[in-house]
């Protein structure tokens, strides 16, 4: 049996800032994944103004974008098309943020993490959380070779995402009432890619996101609400050919998809919505998708990945020091606090844009007001209000 301080469960944005961060104090972080890196994740894979700041700040660099040593693609700001209306707007004071493959993203924060010294074991499945009485004191996991192993630790940071393993065993999580799934491509040959993310709205609930991910490349995730339920089933294995028919049902893409093809396979994922009940309990942590997750239409996700990182790393280390679990509660109240009004936001567009007539109403009113239309493009992009801003600094256990 193994020993460490923190075992993260999860190789994504979350878990892999949170061991680099946790690593950089001289906390020993086992960090495991069920895939071998880099690897694809269904994902819409843009990253915020918040996003790219909080990687500045996680990883040491002055302008993260600057240090990504893969292709990526600026977003100044976002477009929502639906019908004849169309809302545009920048992001404030100039701030980006970057389209890039997911894959690379994380293996790139992974790669980060491991320099830190933390130890990396992929291809390592969690099963179950081990349990001393009330408390967690570790994981039963798979190994590549397939044995079960016993690995312990003082705490465990759920950073698994959507289908927490670490949640649904801690019985923490369920499945909220909205059912919607998607499709996530990449492709070629798209036409008119502006340097925003575009988000395109069609009166049966479908959405349609599109963005520039660098290379030439574009994200483009096709949302369905349970309307779609038996067309999507019925794509089969044609899944590329269901998303392009799809996608170009809606008028304002039919042209600039005509030439397009897919790159690479169609993943799909959902439901896109999984709270999580009130708990505390003694040597769980849970961060990103893991610690509670709705709808993604405003693509906030990865920065809530990394915010929640950035708001665990100092709260795991008090715990670890004091051995007690307060720092952890507060930090989950801390965390719901900064979060609560994008949350709030998320449920009022997504059910706005259920109401055709409505959505375009309100897409109107914002757009008649370059006040309102600045408001929501900052709050959209999570856009920090100090470049500067740094995390707390954290001292060795």
């Amino acid at each position: 049996m193994s020993r460490y301080d923190v075992i993260v469960v999860g190789a994504g944005p979350s878990g892999s800032a949170a061991s680099k961060l946790l690593a950089d104090s001289g906390v020993r972080v086992l960090m495991v994944d069920a895939e071998v890196f880099p690897r694809r994740k269904p994902c819409g894979e843009s990253l915020n103004p918040g996003a790219v700041a909080a990687l500045g700040r996680i990883t040491g660099q002055l302008r993260a974008e600057e240090a990504f040593d893969f292709p990526f693609s600026p977003i100044q700001g976002w477009r929502v098309i639906s019908g004849r209306t169309n809302l545009e707007a920048s992001f404030p004071e100039g701030l980006n943020g970057a389209g890039c493959r997911r894959e690379l993203l994380d293996h790139w924060l992974a790669q980060m993490a491991c320099r830190a010294g933390t130890e990396f074991e992929q291809r390592t499945r969690v099963e179950r959380l081990l349990w001393e009485g009330e408390r967690i004191a570790g994981v039963i996991a798979r190994s590549p070779g397939g044995r079960p192993v016993t690995l312990r630790a003082a705490l465990v940071a759920g950073s698994d995402g959507l289908r927490s393993v670490v949640a649904r065993n801690a019985k923490v999580n369920r499945y909220g009432p909205l059912r919607k799934a998607a499709f996530t491509a990449r492709l070629d040959g798209v036409y008119g890619l502006n340097g925003r993310v575009e988000l395109f709205t069609a009166r049966d609930g479908k959405v349609i996101g599109l963005a520039p991910i660098g290379g030439g490349l574009a994200n483009m995730t096709v949302a369905l609400g349970k309307n779609h339920t038996a067309g999507a089933a019925a794509a089969g294995k044609d899944r590329a050919g269901y998303v392009l028919r799809e996608a170009r049902e809606i008028p304002e893409l039919a042209e600039r998809l005509q030439d397009a093809e897919v790159d690479g396979e169609v993943l799909a994922c959902g439901p896109f919505d999984r709270p999580i009940l009130p708990h505390h309990i003694e040597g769980l942590a849970l961060l990103g998708d893991a610690a509670g997750y709705y709808d993604p239409l405003t693509g906030q996700g990865i920065y809530r990945a990394l915010r929640s990182a950035e708001l665990a790393a100092p709260a795991i280390l008090q715990a670890l020091q004091t051995r007690s679990s307060e720092s952890i509660r507060d930090y989950g109240i801390s965390r719901h606090e900064e979060f609560a009004f994008g949350t709030r936001l998320q449920h009022v567009i997504e059910r706005l844009s259920r109401q055709p007539l409505l959505w375009r109403m309100a897409l109107r009113m914002i757009g008649a007001s370059s006040l309102l239309t600045s408001k929501l493009a900052e709050v959209i992009g999570d856009c920090p209000k100090e470049t500067n801003a740094c995390i707390p600094v954290m001292k060795s256990p």
